[in-house]
């Protein structure tokens, strides 16, 4: 994780000084930002629980008597939807807001977030991007990740113990307000 992080800084520092197009982030909207990280961040964590082995469960719940008296045997789910690994992985994903950096489309002008390392290559997108600079060299991004799991990692952990499709859209947009309609991308970059 490091390693990938590093390689990530020094491509962006090689891309800025060999003439990459820069802006400065001084007229960028936080809430612009913020519904980009929502996007990428839970994109990220659907990656990751896809990635797990379907094949692994674990026992949730206890050796306990219900009110009435009952035996509640523990049950076995399948470990992408149990609340403590969905709990870790969103404790996490942020690290990987590490490995993206702002920018503007040359085509259209509209602000995005991307990754610059996909499966050790670099993004083909990077070449139509103007990147955006700041002064916190895009940490920025990763709090922007971790407050939006902390404050509503609960739901989050919903939607993967129901195996919900669309999970981005579902909560950027529709549950917890972070996202317009209109900034949630429909590609994968």
């Amino acid at each position: 994780m490091i390693l990938q992080s590093s390689i990530s800084l020094i491509i962006f520092t090689f891309l800025c000084v060999n003439g990459q197009s820069v802006v400065n982030d001084a007229k960028l909207d936080n809430q612009e930002i913020r519904c980009l990280v929502c996007d990428a961040s839970v994109k990220e964590l659907t990656a990751i629980v896809k990635a797990t082995d379907s094949s692994k469960t674990v026992k949730i719940g206890g050796h306990r008597l219900d009110p009435q008296g009952n035996y509640d045997a523990p049950k076995t789910v399948p470990l992408t939807q149990s609340e403590i690994y969905l709990s870790e992985v969103i404790d996490t994903v942020c690290n990987k807001m590490d490995d993206y950096v702002r920018g503007i489309w040359k085509s259209n002008g509209t602000l995005t977030i991307i990754k610059m390392v996909n499966d050790g290559k670099m993004n083909p997108y990077m070449s139509e991007l103007d990147f955006v600079q700041d002064e916190d060299l895009n940490r920025s991004l990763k709090y922007y990740c971790e407050s939006i799991m902390g404050e509503w990692e609960e739901n989050i952990i919903k939607y993967y113990q129901e195996q919900m499709d669309n999970i981005e859209e579902t909560f950027c947009i529709h549950e917890s307000g972070i996202c317009p309609p209109k900034l949630i991308s429909k590609s994968e970059l």
